[in-house]
């Protein structure tokens, strides 16, 4: 059953009063933050009115920790395929769909923004689609929740029943929009195009109709006190406000679209969201939490909310310090005399003043206005989860420091705070890369291009399905590069040659903690370095045999090229075939070096491959004599020091 405006109206009218208070508070964080909350009544004309930002200075050190878990690492999503493939075409979803965020979206920007919202409001709002007129191309748009009405019986939109989201745009914009009217033809002129916009039902002044001064409507309603600037108006009559009020449906969620100020303009026919993953109808809003509380849409705080106490009480100190200097510098005088026109004088050097005059004394403060201040910055820095090691901590007296035990534990306590909120964010994060990978899937079949390390390549078609695990591919404590880079080094040192760690992933981690582009450009598989050492000593005892030296290197792997070596040997022995004595010189002498080399940069598999060498001679006396002849030729040969690396040659 379709809705009037009116009927819709009236309900999301309710929700805009009963979320009243909440969002006097928004309005006043907001304030708070960029110009902070001025004094009220000044005790002199000259007094100190200054402000101490602890709001915006929380904010700034929490946004890079947030946004670390997301751009820190080469790939924004891991994608884990729940039905059987290839890891490569796996992989290759996955650089696809970064590719897609980062340089065909605007991804990265609104989730900066995004974020500083949540940090502030206790809530960002990230609404996602695709564009029709633009190769369908995915738009992130970040809402602020002022503009989103949301009943407080909703904890997401994922349970809501309804909800508004309020747009603001100039009526160039608004005449630009070909969402915003009944467009058939494919081909219109500007004229055209113009002409179609003022044949809105609502008249030929259908645009006009459709600013933001008030009109007959809320006359009629009597809210004229109580219209919100921006929400239902706006002092500029150049900006016109619309409402989409999503309705969810047995069938899927409805958009009304409708002006507050004009609603018996018809601007969109009402429509369905579009939008399905696995099989079903998906919101293009999406909602990240400061913390989970409370059950309810506005029960998250944001940083502001829990230490606007401490900031208002750190400039009431930084005030009254400012005030204190005031008098100190501009005494009040007294005299045992009256003064003859007291506002003649003045204490500056130089100047004669009669009578015996003296400064009012006053009593030294109860505490000190410094100590004061950065108990109030140390107090907002627990309560923001952003403990502050630089920072003396709340209470403690003058020039006392914290201990290493107490650094260390408060060490464990950020670490811990922080991975909490790191998996609230992302598991927000994860709804909204599930969303957009879906979008991919329904409107991006026709281009399957991307870059990746410099690199162009395509994605396989089998790769294009919804049967993926996504989660976000960065960690909480990716922000410090020089730590994330250390501890990676000290694991690659300590389970270096193990023989059940996968080495080619243990490199790949040291290089992927100092950029993530390298792993692509040097690393190489070890099977594959170890095929091309083989093939290369091979095309070197060619050289050798026919007389020619080859020089041996320090960054050859000598342990495989040893066993190349050896292994044509031990051929030339079974096929009992002559040697030119200057090709045996050449080769008894490039083998040495590479014994030389092992024995210097890998002693102990040098060890190793000196007892197989014992060995296999001990074996060779041990046998019956009319064996020898033929065993002589193969008694170099030793077994392979790890499995696979003479059955490659």
């Amino acid at each position: 059953m379709t809705e009037t405006p009116r009927q819709l109206f009236a309900r999301a009218w309710q929700i805009l009063q009963d979320r009243n208070d909440w969002e006097q508070k928004q309005r006043r964080f907001y304030i708070m933050r960029h110009d902070g909350l001025r004094r009220r009544a000044k005790p002199f004309p000259s007094a100190a009115d200054l402000h101490i930002p602890l709001v915006d200075e929380a904010i700034s050190k929490l946004k890079p920790f947030t946004l670390s878990q997301v751009f820190s690492s080469p790939r924004l999503a891991t994608f884990v395929a729940m039905r059987k493939q290839l890891q490569q075409i796996t992989e290759s979803a996955s650089d696809f769909f970064t590719f897609e965020m980062r340089q065909r979206s605007n991804f990265v920007k609104v989730l900066e923004t995004c974020v500083d919202t949540m940090l502030l409001r206790g809530r960002g709002i990230i609404k996602s689609y695709v564009d029709p007129y633009d190769d369908y191309r995915i738009v992130h748009e970040n809402v602020d929740p002022l503009f989103l009405l949301m009943s407080d019986t909703a904890d997401n939109f994922e349970d809501a029943d309804e909800w508004v989201h309020v747009r603001q745009m100039s009526v160039p914009k608004f005449k630009r929009d070909r969402r915003f009217f009944n467009r058939v033809e494919e081909e219109m002129s500007d004229g055209e195009l113009n002409k179609k916009v003022n044949l809105l039902r609502g008249g030929k002044n259908a645009a006009d109709r459709l600013r933001t001064q008030r009109g007959r409507d809320f006359d009629t309603i009597q809210m004229d006190k109580e219209i919100r600037e921006g929400v239902t108006h706006s002092i500029s009559s150049d900006t016109i406000i619309i409402w989409e009020h999503y309705v969810r449906t047995l069938g899927g969620i409805t958009v009304y679209t409708y002006a507050p100020v004009a609603m018996d303009v018809e601007i969109r026919k009402p429509y369905g969201v579009p939008y399905k993953v696995g099989g079903r109808v998906s919101a293009p809003f999406f909602s990240f939490q400061m913390e989970i509380k409370d059950e309810g849409w506005y029960s998250p705080r944001g940083v502001a909310e829990k230490i606007a106490d401490k900031e208002i009480y750190a400039c009431k100190m930084w005030n009254a310090a400012a005030d204190a200097i005031t008098f100190l510098n501009t005494p009040m005088i007294t005299s045992d005399t009256p003064l003859q026109n007291p506002a003649n004088y003045r204490m500056v050097p130089g100047e004669y003043i009669p009578g015996n005059i003296r400064p009012v004394q006053f009593g030294q403060p109860a505490m000190s206005y410094g100590e004061q201040i950065m108990f109030a910055r140390g107090e907002a820095e627990l309560s923001a989860q952003m403990p502050d090691y630089g920072i003396e901590k709340p209470g403690q007296s003058k020039g006392e420091k914290r201990t290493a035990t107490e650094n260390n534990r408060i060490a464990s306590l950020q670490s811990v705070n922080q991975n909490h909120a790191g998996s609230i964010f992302k598991e927000c994060l994860m709804k909204l890369f599930r969303h957009n990978w879906g979008l991919i899937l329904e409107y991006k079949r026709a281009s399957l291009t991307y870059f990746i390390s410099e690199d162009l390549q395509s994605l396989p078609e089998q790769a294009m399905h919804d049967e993926y695990l996504i989660t976000p591919g960065g960690a909480a404590d990716d922000w410090d590069k020089q730590s994330k880079l250390q501890r990676a080094v000290q694991r690659y040192e300590a389970l270096k040659g193990a023989p059940n760690i996968n080495q080619d992933e243990l490199v790949k981690d040291v290089l992927d903690a100092d950029d993530g582009r390298l792993s692509k450009r040097l690393l190489m598989p070890q099977n594959q370095r170890l095929a091309m050492e083989a093939e290369d000593e091979a095309m070197e005892i060619v050289i050798l045999t026919d007389g020619f030296p080859a020089s041996v290197k320090p960054g050859e792997d000598h342990l495989t090229r040893i066993q190349v070596l050896m292994g044509w040997i031990q051929k030339q022995g079974m096929q009992r075939k002559p040697v030119d004595p200057v090709a045996k010189q050449r080769i008894h002498q490039h083998l040495i070096e590479h014994l030389k080399f092992l024995q210097q940069l890998n002693p102990q598999a040098y060890k190793g491959l000196m007892q197989q060498i014992k060995q296999s001679e001990q074996q060779m006396q041990a046998q019956p004599r009319q064996a020898q002849p033929q065993q002589q030729i193969a008694a170099p040969q030793m077994a392979p020091a790890a499995p696979g690396q003479m059955a490659m040659l």
